[in-house]
């Protein structure tokens, strides 16, 4: 944009700070030299490849290795993984049948994993899937990937159970889980 509008200056300094800037994964595979954070996740799950995460931040393979490093994680391949999930920002307002349309294809991928988990490094992503999920009372749970690579023996993170159908959600100790049984 800066480039666009004719200032080399902030066109510079833009570039300066892209060069430092990095995605979760890359932060830790490439700058930290580390695939196995310690995590543990005793869970089975998929993994949605954003667009984003393809297209633009290149991130590889780089998920799928953090996640297999993670301790008692089952992970399962997503049948067509590297297609859009239809929300892609306003696009999914513009061609709402599309999306939608999109958005059934990648439901019934994921479901057909049989995992407890859908993951991906974007929340657009997991809101919209995760949305479609819940409507149709399915049962997976949506987790960033930080959310299961947080996660620990010690201190298991359980994600947002926001969207799991009330049968699933925890009604455990846990303020925020006796608020949503309700």
């Amino acid at each position: 944009m800066a480039e666009h509008v004719g200032d080399t200056a902030l066109a510079k300094r833009v570039e300066q700070i892209a060069a430092h800037t990095y995605d979760l994964s890359e932060l830790l595979i490439d700058v930290l030299g580390t695939e196995d954070v310690g995590a543990y996740f005793p869970h089975t799950v998929t993994y949605h490849p954003t667009c984003h995460s393809l297209r633009i931040a290149k991130v590889a393979d780089r998920p799928y290795r953090l996640l297999k490093a993670v301790e008692a994680l089952t992970l399962i391949d997503l049948p067509d993984a590297e297609v859009c999930c239809g929300f892609g920002g306003t696009f999914s307002m513009k061609n709402s049948e599309t999306s939608t349309a999109m958005l059934a294809d990648k439901m019934s991928n994921v479901m057909s994993t049989r995992a407890e988990v859908l993951c991906a490094g974007d929340y657009s992503c997991l809101m919209h899937i995760g949305g479609g999920l819940s409507r149709v009372n399915s049962g997976v749970r949506i987790m960033h990937l930080a959310e299961i690579l947080a996660s620990t023996k010690d201190a298991p993170f359980e994600g947002n159970i926001s969207f799991a159908p009330k049968h699933v959600q925890h009604t455990g100790s846990s303020q925020h889980a006796q608020a949503v049984a309700r």
